[in-house]
């Protein structure tokens, strides 16, 4: 876990640089509508990284859309819709799982209610992300992973 942090904030790192340095890269209007099938296709096969513990798939496949040429905020865009239908299927898995024994507990209006705030809360966060890597781009969640892999390394090595 600790060398995938350290990876994933290295190849963030690289993927912001290599952004920074293309010609048009701060104005880019690259919409994911407009990648290739090819390029569709590589951001896809990036999420294999997330396999590996301590990988996060958003942030391979923002990465992925880095290197496509897509703007930091259609690569979160492009990210969160390309997972859109695992967390869905995810959901719907738990909820038949674990649906019924909620709703005995807790009643269907409160399972229902608790259901329709994450869903809020979640498009709130994705909003807010979108809006904070038009702004900033990768590099505090690259520090962030340096800085967690530090921690994990010391608590766990020392």
């Amino acid at each position: 876990v600790i060398v995938a942090l350290v990876s994933g904030a290295v190849l963030m790192f690289a993927a912001e640089r290599w952004r920074k340095q293309q010609p048009g890269a701060a104005t880019s209007r690259l919409d994911p509508s407009d990648l290739t099938l090819k390029q569709s296709f590589g951001i896809g096969l990036m999420q294999c990284l997330a396999l590996w513990p301590g990988t996060s798939r958003s942030m391979v496949t923002m990465v992925g859309g880095y290197f496509a040429g897509l703007s930091p905020s259609r690569s979160a865009e492009f990210s969160f819709l390309v997972g859109l239908p695992i967390l869905c299927g995810a959901a719907l898995l738990k909820s038949y799982k674990a649906g019924p024994a909620m709703i005995s507990v807790f009643g269907v209006q409160s399972v229902l209610l608790g259901s329709l705030v994450a869903a809020l809360s979640a498009a709130l966060a994705v909003k807010f992300l979108v809006s904070y890597l038009s702004r900033n781009g990768l590099g505090v969640f690259a520090v962030y992973r340096i800085a967690l892999a530090t921690l994990l390394a010391a608590w766990f090595l020392v």
